[in-house]
């Protein structure tokens, strides 16, 4: 008889301090200040404070002050917002990591409640919720050994653990959002979620809304079909529930991020939702094995080009 021991303080130790090298901590720098710049300046936010009182009458003075939310002084923010956008190309380079990642995610915790408290009652999933916990996780690690302005270069880095917590906490912290939304659905709807007439609905509902609607063709004729429209709901719940896995087991992602991605377009081109977060798997790839294909192929195309210069020119 064969024992399988199997140790859970072990595989936790293995699962957060694996020394690993620090090309996809900093592939996750990149990313997260790469889409948080994207995020602002695609924002007015300077604008929205610069409303009339009147609109903010709804807005508590708790609110005010928890995000540190003064309306009517436009000019103080856009100074503020050009600090966020510097410390954002900063922490994207690689300058002064900690200061930079920290100074950006505290400043788009001031703007992230600007678009949506005059219309709704919630800031989150309005671009800069995960990138403002991503941002401030990179501030306390060290993510500008590689691919960073000043970065000390090494024909092979120094593989640590120190490299290894923080970029599982970003992936979990990525992919925590397809596992709540499986979650949400159970919770609020329950399994009947999955079946074809809600779908359905759904699909007619959100490719006939004339106030956000670009694509209708899709959605259209998906919900006319109830057995693709089944199949669609079962595997939506599935794939959301068990995303997160692909944290756990690295070998899941060459099947989970492509999914993501085709995921996200289905749903953008079927129901018009967009997806704000999609440019944030790239904290999942595998960036060693990247790199080495990249290196590979640089080299085999070099010694192309070097034989080919090489050889003589015929004579005609």
């Amino acid at each position: 008889m064969i024992r399988v021991n199997v140790s859970f303080p072990a595989w936790w130790d293995r699962f957060w301090f694996t020394p690993c090298s620090p090309f996809g901590l900093a592939a996750a720098r990149i990313a997260f200040a790469l889409y948080s710049l994207w995020i602002v300046l695609s924002r007015d936010f300077p604008g929205v404070a610069g409303v009339p009182g009147e609109v903010w009458a709804t807005v508590t003075p708790q609110t005010r002050w928890r995000y540190l939310i003064f309306p009517g002084h436009p000019a103080l923010e856009y100074v503020l917002e050009g600090v966020a956008v510097a410390a954002l190309v900063a922490a994207a380079l690689g300058w002064r990591p900690r200061l930079s990642c920290l100074v950006s995610g505290l400043l788009l915790y001031h703007f992230a409640p600007y678009e949506a408290l005059l219309w709704t009652d919630s800031p989150y999933f309005r671009g800069l919720d995960i990138p403002i916990i991503g941002l401030v996780i990179l501030s306390v690690a060290p993510c500008a050994d590689a691919w960073a302005v000043g970065a000390r270069r090494r024909p092979h880095p120094l593989a640590s653990p120190e490299y290894r917590w923080p970029l599982v906490l970003l992936q979990l912290l990525v992919a925590s959002p397809y596992f709540f939304a499986g979650y949400g659905k159970l919770y609020y709807t329950g399994i009947r979620w999955a079946s074809w007439e809600n779908i359905r609905n759904h699909l007619l509902a959100f490719t006939q809304d004339d106030f956000f609607t670009v694509y209708t063709r899709l959605g259209s004729w998906v919900a006319a079909h109830p057995l693709l429209c089944g199949i669609i709901g079962a595997g939506t719940m599935l794939f959301e529930l068990s995303f997160i896995l692909s944290v756990f087991f690295p070998r899941l992602r060459r099947f989970y991020l492509p999914a993501a991605l085709a995921f996200h377009a289905g749903i953008l081109l079927s129901m018009n939702i967009y997806w704000l977060y999609w440019p944030l798997l790239a904290v999942l790839p595998d960036w060693d094995a990247v790199r080495e294909r990249w290196t590979r192929l640089r080299s085999v195309s070099g010694a192309g080009a070097s034989a080919g210069s090489a050889t003589p020119l015929s004579r005609t």
